[in-house]
């Protein structure tokens, strides 16, 4: 295990830039998530740690040593491929230790390290066969023992839960955490599925356009997403956008937001309790007021808070979902989407009052779309 610097990492092909500096320090055993569309950079820098892609500009290291040009052989980093990247004609025994074959290590011990990772991975009873007799959850746990065997620095997995079924998915998720528990390895994972990220990482580096947009917390994403863009791709449904305007009332700063209601649209007044200092420079400017949607429930159906706005909305669709229910309504020129609790929903057409807790809201710039408070 080591510390993994990546310091202003850039590639380009020809003009058109595929990574545009890139700076992330990675500890001793942290889980690293890059996150993002295709098409971000996320893979191409994956594979610039590994090796396999040349930088164009920049740093990698591993600990105090720089890897730029070391052959991917003698990096000692071990990669998990969304192919699995199996030899169909070797047992899974085989597949686990080749890698230690082809460098020299006597018999002996490849084969009690096949045998511990086997044991770990619960795969004992695997040893014997091929790939062709596995499943695909069966392959993915090959895989990764044969990167386990080797005892690297890093671990690297590219999308390795993207050929499996959901339930399959949501299980090998869950070892693949366990694992990280247990061995305490550095790991940087790729994936453009945010429950992955949310539930597998130590820190999450959401990615566009070859930039890092936040390197934080899951935690701190999810509550304090650094622009609009983390903030719309962070969540499922995504965070409501609500566009108004910062007015005072009695006293108070607040958002002035259209709401619908009876049939006819009218600004609401939604009050800040606790403003950031700068708010009061934005007076009577355009704002985007950030909602989550657990944070907007039926009025009376939670515990007062200081920051709790109360609105009045007629019910557009209703989508349940077994322990929740969505209800959409109308606010701020945007569909808006509640999760309530279905026994609390009035159907399509009724008009509902809700309660929008704004401790937990974000402000956005609307021109440059970073995150005000």
């Amino acid at each position: 295990m080591a510390q993994l610097s990546i310091r202003n990492v850039r590639k380009n092909y020809g003009p058109v830039d595929i990574l545009k500096g890139i700076d992330i320090e990675l500890a001793d055993g942290e889980f690293l998530v890059l996150l993002g569309p295709s098409g971000c950079g996320k893979s191409t820098l994956l594979n610039i740690i590994a090796g396999l892609t040349d930088v164009s500009s920049g740093e990698v290291r591993v600990g105090d040593r720089v890897i730029n040009d070391v052959h991917p052989k003698d990096r000692d980093i071990a990669m998990v491929f969304q192919s699995y990247a199996l030899y169909p004609n070797m047992s899974v025994a085989k597949n686990m230790e080749f890698g230690l074959e082809m460098r020299k290590v006597e018999r002996s011990v490849r084969e009690a390290a096949v045998a511990k990772v086997a044991k770990l991975l619960q795969i004992e009873h695997l040893l014997a066969r091929k790939p062709a007799e596995l499943s695909g959850g069966q392959r993915q746990r090959v895989a990764i023992g044969r990167a386990l065997v080797r005892e690297p620095k890093v671990f690297l997995f590219d999308e390795p839960l993207s050929n499996l079924d959901a339930k399959l998915r949501v299980e090998m998720r869950t070892e693949i955490k366990k694992l990280h528990q247990r061995l305490g390895t550095t790991i940087v994972y790729v994936t453009h599925d945010q429950i992955e990220a949310m539930t597998l990482a130590s820190r999450i580096a959401i990615m566009k356009d070859g930039l890092v947009q936040q390197l934080a917390t899951p935690a701190e994403i999810y509550d304090r997403p650094a622009n609009m863009y983390v903030a719309g791709f962070i969540g499922a449904p995504a965070m409501n956008f609500l566009r108004g305007q910062i007015a005072q009332q009695e006293g108070k700063l607040g958002i002035s937001a259209l709401v619908t209601a009876h049939g006819a649209q009218g600004p609401r007044f939604l009050p800040l309790a606790d403003p950031a200092p700068q708010l009061g420079g934005w007076l009577g400017r355009d704002i985007v007021l950030g909602v989550r949607p657990e944070a907007i429930s039926i009025a009376g159906t939670v515990e007062p808070v200081a920051q709790l706005a109360e609105v009045e909305a007629e019910i557009d669709l209703v989508e349940p979902t077994g322990a929740d229910t969505l209800a959409y309504f109308s606010m701020g020129g945007a569909t808006t989407v509640a999760r309530i609790r279905p026994q609390d929903v009035a159907g399509a057409g009724g008009t509902m009052r809700f309660a929008i807790d704004l401790s937990r809201s974000s402000l956005f710039d609307p021109q440059t779309e970073v995150r005000l408070n």
